[in-house]
């Protein structure tokens, strides 16, 4: 093609037809504009395809850390529901006939605490790679932003919570004995000691204290895990 361009040109140059060289010359660079478009287009297209796969790849894969952060999520109520359960028994060993050593052994265990875990990978590769400019929908991208936004909060509460209410508050009273419990000359608890009305009144505050700590963390988790539930739907329904 390109040979047969130049033996034209060199025709019309020998003819001195500059007219029709001149013309042609202007064709031939029309010619030679139009390939280059079609060639940058054809360019932009591969980019957006590659962009459209890399852009479900990062969705599916977004997707699935939803799934694995669903059920942290359900561990974590549960974990909190088992707790206010065991909250409610052990209101029923303040009693004075009840065993005090089972009471203590009850404190302990709420003494325990659930650390959340969030699971952030796939996000944390989308904003530092950038890919989270390559969901075209832009509500489904403000969505996933905030709900990573969402989910450090919860974190972040829950974090305070163990800190703050179990490590330096309940988990503190019972390191110290605040239960007053005594043992006998072989070392065990003293299950029949009566508490007083100022020492019900102190173990009944901490169990409403510890009871009020796992209530508000299931709470937020369970507006969390419904947020997840959509975010995942929305996902599902966008690559499909």
């Amino acid at each position: 093609m390109v040979s047969a361009l130049r033996k034209i040109r060199k025709k019309l140059l020998e003819q001195n037809r500059a007219q029709r060289y001149i013309l042609y010359a202007i064709g031939e660079i029309v010619l030679v504009v139009i390939g280059i478009l079609i060639a940058l287009q054809i360019n932009t297209w591969n980019k957006e395809k590659q962009n459209r796969v890399h852009e479900i790849v990062t969705l599916k894969n977004l997707k699935a850390d939803l799934e694995i952060q669903k059920e942290l999520i359900k561990e974590q109520i549960d974990y909190e529901l088992a707790v206010i359960a065991q909250v409610d028994s052990a209101k029923h060993y303040v009693s004075d006939e009840a065993n005090k050593a089972v009471l203590n052994r009850l404190f302990r265990e709420l003494a325990a605490r659930h650390t959340f875990k969030a699971n952030r990978a796939t996000f944390n590769n989308m904003i530092s790679g950038g890919s989270i400019n390559l969901v075209r929908n832009e509500e489904l991208q403000n969505d996933v932003i905030r709900y990573f936004q969402r989910l450090d909060y919860v974190e972040s509460v829950v974090n305070n919570n163990n800190l703050y209410m179990m490590d330096s508050n309940f988990g503190l009273f019972v390191a110290n004995n605040g239960l007053g419990l005594e043992v006998d000359d072989n070392n065990e608890i003293i299950s029949t000691k009566i508490f007083n009305r100022r020492e019900k009144a102190t173990v009944f505050a901490q169990l409403n204290y510890r009871l009020a700590s796992s209530s508000s963390i299931k709470d937020i988790n369970k507006i969390l895990l419904e947020v997840t539930n959509k975010l995942i739907k929305d996902i599902d329904d966008y690559i499909n």
